[in-house]
């Protein structure tokens, strides 16, 4: 099994990395890699390397650098603006925007969210530990930021094309948004991803006068984590970004 390790970019500049105390911890008492091990380091900013175990010890694992790439950024960077919701919902939706690509995760209040305070913050503090790991795992050579929470009605859409997951009878078919766009224009792109109690009329209103456009997941109503992985994949698939 590959093992991906994300590390902190000054480290990628050196052939002989000492991992730090978190990432030796869990390489020596849970993966219990031992010296010869191949490993994959990642900075989360485009650099990727390969490496090799050079000692394991009970304070750090050291690692040497065999070989370096540079990654580019995704062509069209993907903004997920989600509505807090559940924690366990929340935390899956980080995880598999992650492994989609997405370039930045925005949290939002909206209207029917009912969580209390202290909750979202608390769900917020952790996201950004859900997204490393998510990482890690995947291996993406780009880590999403996770920017600061934000009221949905403060939010300004300046993207190259913006989409709103919505129930009202306007909303379009994803299919149909697509066929009527050059793509090749897209730059960025957002979408917006409802509470469990959804978006409220006004809210869909005030995003579609900013220029958003509604789009329907079909008939059935989705929860609000499957509603995000569906957008994320049809973006994903449509901007050939996969």
């Amino acid at each position: 099994m590959r093992i991906n390790s994300l590390v902190n970019p000054a480290s990628l500049q050196n052939d002989l990395v000492v991992l730090s105390p978190d990432e030796s911890h869990h390489l020596a008492r849970v993966l219990r890699v031992e010296a010869g091990q191949e490993l994959t380091l990642f900075d989360g900013q485009g650099t990727r390397a390969g490496a090799v175990v050079e000692e394991v010890s009970k304070k750090a694992v050291s690692v040497r650098i065999t070989d370096r790439e540079t990654i580019p950024p995704p062509a069209v960077g993907i903004t997920l603006i989600q509505a807090v919701c559940k924690p366990d919902r929340f935390e899956m939706i980080l995880q598999k925007a992650t492994e989609l690509g997405v370039q930045t995760i925005q949290p939002v209040i909206t209207q029917n969210c009912s969580l209390p305070a202290g909750k979202v913050d608390k769900m917020i503090n952790r996201g950004e530990a859900i997204i490393r790991n998510a990482a890690q795992q995947c291996g993406t050579a780009w880590l999403p930021q996770l920017l600061p929470l934000q009221s949905l009605s403060k939010l300004a859409l300046e993207f190259s094309i913006t989409l709103v997951g919505s129930l009202q009878s306007n909303a379009r078919p994803f299919r149909e948004v697509f066929n009527t766009l050059n793509k090749s224009k897209i730059k960025t792109a957002a979408i917006l991803i409802g509470p469990e109690g959804d978006f409220t009329e006004k809210e869909v209103n005030s995003a579609t006068e900013a220029g958003a456009i509604p789009v329907t997941f079909g008939k059935q109503i989705l929860r609000t984590e499957t509603a995000a992985l569906f957008g994320l994949s049809v973006l994903t698939y449509e901007l050939n970004l996969n």
